[in-house]
């Protein structure tokens, strides 16, 4: 039988325990997602946290002194089996669990995988969202209902660590870049002959371009267009096309469809450095996908395309353009956003164009 005991926060001054965390979604954004509730354990406990190398989580926690390790997660990745899956990997991601030598596993998720290598590692207190069979395996807190499975992440984990004693104050997004990540954005920027204002800040608009899913891919057309358009209204602001390494395509069709690509630069830069550029720049404006929630962290307005799936709503730093109602959610329809529609989103963020008084 479950015993209904809520996860022990430490008073101030005692002995720092560890404490296994898993959250084994896959993507970036749903690390971000997590990053509150984790940040704030991390500020009791040494959190060895146990992920999927696809998240990056030692760019996201490289200023989270608690997260003391990360342990890689190699299980059913896009796609993709990994050591961890099938009962061999089972076994080996048990003993992956038991080398951190814990005694208490909070997990941030409803697959009873986790809790069966929990309980196989020998963690004598285990936590979870206990949905579905998952309940059998963890024998600590308070569990969600069937219900919550369909629920947002965020909101999933905001009722989870509220009933479990784990809520902090206020649940805060953000992320702080590292010297060096700052360091080496500004060399980014210099190179490209853009300056940076005694409050951190550049003239320069960021565009995420890359999406995996297509239909949360604007078209390469619509972003020229909107570049087109911004470089004409502003041209004392640079454009930033941004995406992965491997998103480099993506960025060259847009280009090929400018008639000049001055002010324009291609980012393809490492998340940390990313990260520090989102910090550096005016807003964000692009498709719905992991580069629009570091931005959002990271204190930066930023404008999200959305099509498939209704806006977040987590951060206030998150403006949405979307489809028509009754187009959403039905493939193709991103490009019914129009460039002017988000030209007008991003003007509304842009500071007063300097004017030159002349003398005489």
């Amino acid at each position: 039988m479950t015993s209904l005991l809520r996860l022990e926060i430490p008073e101030e001054g005692m002995p720092r325990r560890r404490l296994l965390v898993i959250q084994p979604l896959v993507g970036i954004g749903d690390m971000v997602w997590h990053k509150p509730w984790i940040d704030h354990l991390a500020a009791f406990y040494d959190v060895i946290l146990a992920t999927k190398p696809t998240v990056q989580a030692s760019v996201l926690f490289a200023k989270t002194p608690g997260v003391i390790d990360i342990l890689d997660i190699d299980r059913s990745q896009r796609g993709k089996r990994g050591q961890h899956d099938g009962i061999m990997g089972l076994w080996r991601l048990a003993q992956r669990f038991r080398q951190a030598d814990v005694d208490q596993v909070v997990i941030m998720h409803h697959s009873s995988t986790y809790a069966i290598a929990a309980w196989l590692a020998g963690i004598p207190a285990r936590f979870g969202y206990g949905i579905g069979g998952q309940s059998r395996w963890l024998n600590r807190g308070y569990f969600l209902p069937k219900s919550a499975r369909l629920q947002h992440p965020t909101s999933k984990m905001a009722i989870f660590a509220d009933i479990n004693g784990f809520a902090p104050v206020t649940t805060s997004w953000q992320i702080t870049p590292t010297d060096f990540a700052f360091d080496e954005a500004d060399k980014f920027l210099a190179a490209h002959h853009v300056g940076i204002d005694k409050n951190g800040k550049c003239p320069l608009i960021i565009l995420g371009v890359g999406a995996m899913h297509p239909d949360r891919r604007w078209s390469a057309e619509n972003f020229a267009k909107l570049v087109a358009q911004m470089r004409l209204a502003r041209p004392d602001i640079h454009i930033g096309l941004m995406g992965a390494p491997a998103e480099q395509p993506v960025i060259d069709a847009v280009l090929s469809h400018l008639a000049d690509t001055t002010g324009v630069i291609s980012c393809t830069n490492k998340l940390d450095v990313a990260i520090a550029l989102f910090v550096r720049a005016i807003c964000y404006a692009g498709n719905d996908t992991s580069l629009l929630n570091l931005s959002a962290v990271a204190g930066t307005p930023s404008i999200g395309l959305f099509a498939q799936s209704g806006p977040l709503t987590y951060s206030p730093n998150i403006l949405a353009v979307c489809v028509d109602e009754d187009k959403m959610g039905i493939p193709g329809q991103i490009d019914t956003i129009t460039p002017t529609r988000v030209l007008v989103a991003i003007s509304a963020l842009l500071p007063p164009i300097k004017m030159v008084r002349a003398d005489g």
